[in-house]
């Protein structure tokens, strides 16, 4: 290490001496500047030296400059020794640690390989899943960017197949849909137009069923237009026309399928497509199909409108409901208990007021209602009657007197339900009851549950392991874990 001292008055005359003689005039001997004058501020030597006053010759002034000059190269060297090497070991400790990071990042991506590889053989590998027993360790090695790694997999919860829906409540076979598939962009009130419309009869049962058949109840001032039947038949339906209590003309379609001996097995479905023509008023127009057998029990209820000019209002006219449910979590480990919370949405989608009286909710199997969970509209509401009703636990909620619900307002109904299921597919039914409607509205089966099997993954490089949770059935899986340890 380099010390340099300078004391108070040299420190001075370091800094400022150069430039206080730069002002001096030449002397005779050719340019040397001359002294300053005796006792002149800054005159003093460095750390000791005698005064100006001493009129020493110009030569002991240039060794005077040499020791300024040789005390700068030894305060640049103090400074910049230390900088420098500082430098250099900063330099070459940057390069071993890049060296690190890399061998960090390769091993990390090969682990991750490595645990990509077992995914694939449990998801796709034919029988590869199905070959491991639960809760036995299976190891394999693979080599990935050079390095050898061990894998181990377990099954923890074999995962189901693929079931079909459950059949629907109370002798619902088939399942009737309604859209609008083809229209004006705009419909102007006064102005003839011409709608496509589509109707879906799907057998919602587990086993097969005749369609017999199809029935429609056109809106006021709607008008079949002839030969535009296309898809299952293309027959033109019989037609009934009648006025109904409103003082409007309505047409009811009804297409004879029983010639064709349509048989439907569990899923399938037919599709029967025709037009109809009207000039309206300003308003809302909705529609409601069904099918047979089942007649009311397949309704679609009031459904694919069409709005014609900008009325003040969206809802349908007439009395109607629709009513939606959600659950969450949608999607589970097997073999373990969970709480799931779901959600039933009731909505008049009519202009006229319904008077709610029941709702009933059908659980999954496995499946229990929470005491004490339920609420309407946020606030609690009392306990259903709960009953088991073929192997699934029915819970009803009864109004006395009726729950009110106005022209365009939504109910929500909250509740829990806890479960230890095996892997498989939920789902769940609910049917609110009207005093209005000569039907109850139905969701059909929804509200879906997946419980799904398990896996573990496990790879290591004999410095560290990544380990993952996989999650797989019903045609899917996820990733649902993964982490590394060293």
């Amino acid at each position: 290490m380099i010390n340099i001292l300078l004391c108070k008055q040299g420190i001075r005359h370091f800094l400022l001496g150069t430039r206080r003689f730069s002002h001096l005039p030449a002397n005779d001997a050719g340019g040397v500047p001359q002294h300053p004058p005796a006792g002149g501020p800054g005159s003093a030597a460095l750390c000791g030296g005698r005064d100006a006053t001493d009129n020493k010759p110009a030569a002991r002034q240039k060794r005077g400059e040499r020791g300024i000059a040789l005390m700068m190269v030894l305060a640049f060297m103090a400074v910049s020794v230390p900088l420098v090497t500082g430098a250099l070991a900063l330099a070459s400790n940057l390069s071993i640690d890049s060296g690190v990071k890399e061998r960090i990042a390769q091993r990390q991506y090969s682990l991750f390989g490595a645990s990509q590889h077992a995914i694939y053989k449990l998801v796709y590998e034919e029988g590869y899943l199905d070959g491991l027993e639960e809760g036995v360790e299976y190891s394999y090695a693979v080599e990935l960017n050079g390095q050898t790694l061990t894998v181990t997999v377990m099954k923890l919860v074999s995962p189901a197949g693929e079931p079909f829906p459950p059949p629907a409540y109370s002798n619902r076979r088939l399942r009737t849909l309604k859209e609008v598939v083809d229209a004006p962009a705009t419909v102007n009130p006064g102005e003839p137009a011409t709608f496509t419309y589509s109707i879906v009869v799907e057998n919602a049962d587990d086993q097969a069923e005749d369609v017999r058949k199809v029935h429609d109840a056109l809106p006021p001032g709607f008008s079949y237009v002839p030969g535009t039947t296309s898809g299952v038949t293309t027959n033109n339906p019989e037609i009934t026309t009648f006025t109904g209590g409103d003082g409007q003309t309505y047409e009811k379609l009804v297409w004879n399928l029983a010639p064709l001996k349509i048989n439907l097995l569990p899923g399938e479905s037919i599709t029967l497509d025709f037009s109809a023509e009207a000039t309206l008023e300003e308003g809302n127009y909705c529609n409601e199909a069904w099918a047979e057998p089942g007649d009311e029990l397949t309704s679609t209820g009031l459904t694919a409108k069409i709005t014609v000019g900008t009325p003040p209002t969206t809802l349908c006219p007439g009395e109607a409901a629709t009513v939606t449910k959600a659950v969450s979590p949608a999607v589970a480990a097997g073999g373990s208990a969970h709480t799931y919370t779901y959600t039933i949405d009731i909505t008049n989608i009519g202009e006229e007021a319904l008077h709610m009286s029941n709702v009933r909710e059908l659980l999954p199997v496995g499946f229990f209602y929470v005491e004490g969970s339920a609420t309407l509209e946020g606030s609690s509401l009392d306990d259903p009657v709960a009953v088991m009703h073929l192997g699934r636990q029915r819970l009803d909620w009864a109004f006395a007197p009726s729950y009110t619900v106005g022209p365009g307002a939504e109910l929500t109904l909250v509740f829990q339900a806890s479960a230890n299921v095996d892997p498989g597919e939920y789902w769940n039914d609910v049917l609110v009851t009207f005093e209005e409607l000569d039907y109850e509205v139905y969701t059909w089966p929804t509200a879906l549950v997946l419980v799904m099997g398990v896996a573990s993954t496990s790879v290591t490089d004999g410095q560290g392991t990544a380990k993952g949770e996989v999650w797989l059935g019903s045609g899917m899986w996820g990733l649902a874990k993964w982490y590394l340890t060293r």
